[in-house]
């Protein structure tokens, strides 16, 4: 069975032995210091303390520590975009608008932003999620739309998954 995104949480790995650091993150576009945990491969990124609490204990994940992490947990990541149309199809609405609105609710999708490696920050967090795809490319999710784009591999990203 393929993976899709209706899962209701995104994924995580352990994290309890690793030392908190200070990062810099825009924040519904406002630059603040959050605190992090970072996975000793500098692959997966915890947000740890700052407000809002929603958004704490979140993880992002290069594309490589994507596919390794969730082989472990024995799962995969969704193959392509098709995901995302199959679980916006199943939601109730009479438009596509009213669908995906519905989808956010229901699968509790928590507009997490992003590491970007080229920045060295936190970014687009409260405007933006993203979720990582089995081909390389990106979901890209906001309150009101979305889109797929193929990105540096190096940035982190969430996972999201459901069998």
């Amino acid at each position: 069975m393929n993976t899709t995104l209706l899962g209701n949480q995104n994924f995580n790995i352990e994290s309890k032995d690793r030392k908190i650091q200070e990062a810099n993150a825009v924040v519904n576009g406002n630059k603040v210091q959050i605190q992090i945990k970072i996975n000793p491969h500098g692959d997966v990124w915890e947000y740890v303390s700052w407000a809002p609490a929603t958004f704490v204990w979140q993880q992002l994940f290069t594309y490589a520590a994507a596919l390794r992490e969730t082989k472990k947990a024995g799962k995969s990541l969704p193959e392509d975009q098709n995901a995302l149309h199959h679980a916006i199809a199943s939601m109730e609405g009479e438009t596509d608008h009213q669908k995906y609105k519905n989808y956010l609710t229901k699968t509790n999708v928590q507009l997490a932003g992003c590491y970007s490696s080229g920045l060295h920050m936190f970014d687009d967090i409260w405007i933006w999620t993203f979720y990582r795809l089995a081909d390389g490319s990106r979901l890209s999710l906001n309150s009101t739309t979305w889109s797929v784009v193929r990105r540096d591999e190096t940035m982190g990203y969430s996972i999201r998954l459901s069998e």
